[in-house]
């Protein structure tokens, strides 16, 4: 069963920890030293890790403690735990690999903030297992879409077979195809990427392939191609639906016969290169158009990998921007206002992960301060609120004065059930939370759909 190790030296906190653990519904296992937290992690692999930063003069620091985590086991989530004023020291953590850090004194609310984005919604039903989390580009994800195309291509990853990754722009095909490099065997070899929409037709065939001497008008030397700066690694070869057919019919021979000619060239050269493709458009439109062979789509498509759009894989959006918060505020720690987090989960992001990243960088250099708040958003962002599409909903009703936070939440979603006819699938989309979280504050608040 997954469970969550609790790192730290302090007796006192690891058992308030491991209670606030166990409230939340998961297993919780405690080491007194990142040593002994190593050894745990050997017998049997944790899901998700807080560690302390320091734990005795005389042992593993917990810096030394998350890099031999992010060596050995580079698919579990740390979280470091940090005591007031040391936040910085967390931020030179934080671009090592951990996945959040929380300062001592710790708020319980952020531990469960912190579980329900890395593992899961919030307190699981009993019975209910758990799968551990899959990290994809650095990230957590609980999304099941997500998860289903990281696994798929983490089997691919083990085959020398060439994959082809679709999905819309700012998916994050690169760092899939960086991902699948990255867990083969060939991941000591280069990465190189080539984006054929971007390289004229004319001069992509050279590109690839290379040219001999003389080949054409100003080659006076001989070419190095993309082919041949790629051998024993991976070649990347985005936006592979805008390659020429002319180049594609060579391209066939390269994977077919692992073999290639230099343009203007007459003797083949092996080829010893891991094939990655990626595109945005539909290949099947292609090839019925004739733009696309469809004997070379066979050999791409060994494993063909969709990822999701975000609209998606909405679970993902507010751990994402709390990645990229942490990674593009430097050397001055930034978090995002409650406000903040309710536009991002209320917007449809149609630039996906791209979009969401430039979003946050725009945010933080706005942010003077240590809070990002909702006029630090584009306008279109700022404005979305929980509702159908991610448009400015119907405000809801105003509290009364002395409303506590509970009442208010429970107003709030009767009113956005009763603005849905009773759905709950909509109803959690639309407060931007997962629908088992809906169903669990439905049970705590008594309230009947």
């Amino acid at each position: 069963m997954a469970y969550v190790l609790i790192a730290d030296d302090e007796a006192a906190f690891r058992q308030m920890l491991e209670a606030a653990v166990a409230t939340a519904g998961f297993a919780a296992r405690a080491a007194s030293s990142g040593e002994q937290a190593l050894e745990l992690a050997a017998s049997e692999e944790p899901a998700l890790v807080f560690m302390d930063l320091k734990m005795g003069a005389r042992a593993m620091s917990g810096l030394e403690a998350l890099e031999a985590f992010r060596a050995s086991y580079p698919e579990v989530p740390v979280v470091l735990v940090t005591a007031f004023g040391d936040v910085q020291t967390a931020v030179t953590a934080m671009k090592s690999g951990a996945l959040d850090f929380l300062e001592k004194p710790i708020d319980l609310d952020d531990v469960r903030r912190i579980l329900r984005a890395a593992l899961g919604p919030d307190e699981p039903l009993p019975g209910v297992s758990r799968a551990a989390p899959v990290v994809f580009g650095g990230i957590a994800t609980s999304s099941p879409a997500m998860r289903a195309a990281v696994e798929l291509l983490a089997a691919a990853a083990e085959s020398e077979a060439p994959v082809l990754v679709t999905g819309e722009s700012g998916t994050g095909k690169e760092l899939a195809a960086a991902f699948v490099h990255d867990k083969s065997a060939r991941r000591s070899g280069p990465f190189v990427k080539v984006n054929c929409a971007a390289i004229p037709t004319g001069l992509l065939e050279a590109e690839m392939f290379g040219a001999a001497a003389g080949a054409y008008t100003g080659a006076t030397h001989a070419r190095a191609g993309r082919f041949e700066a790629a051998e024993g690694g991976t070649l990347l070869l985005d936006e592979i639906a805008e390659m020429d057919t002319g180049v594609q019919a060579k391209l066939l021979r390269v994977i077919q016969e692992k073999e290639y000619e230099l343009v203007g060239g007459v003797r083949p050269r092996r080829a010893d290169v891991r094939i990655v493709a990626s595109t945005n458009r539909p290949i099947d439109a292609a090839i019925r158009s004739g733009a696309f062979r469809e004997d070379l789509y066979f050999r791409l498509n060994v494993f063909e990998v969709a990822l999701p759009p975000l609209r998606e894989r909405r679970d993902d959006v507010l751990p994402l921007a709390r990645h990229f918060v942490r990674e593009l505020s430097g050397d001055r720690p930034r978090r995002l206002a409650l406000e903040t987090e309710a536009a991002l989960a209320a917007h449809t992001w149609p630039g996906n992960v791209r979009e969401l990243r430039n979003t946050i960088e725009r945010a933080v250099i706005l942010a003077r301060g240590g809070v990002v708040h909702p006029e630090h958003l584009p306008p279109n962002v700022a404005a979305a609120r929980p509702g159908d599409g991610g448009q400015p909903a119907t405000a809801p009703s105003t509290p009364r004065a002395g409303t506590n936070v509970h009442d208010m939440e429970r107003q709030l979603i009767v009113e956005t059930l009763e603005r849905t006819g009773g759905n709950r699938t909509r109803a959690a989309e639309s407060l931007g939370m997962s629908r088992r979280a809906l169903l669990y504050k439905l049970k705590r608040y008594g309230i009947d759909a």
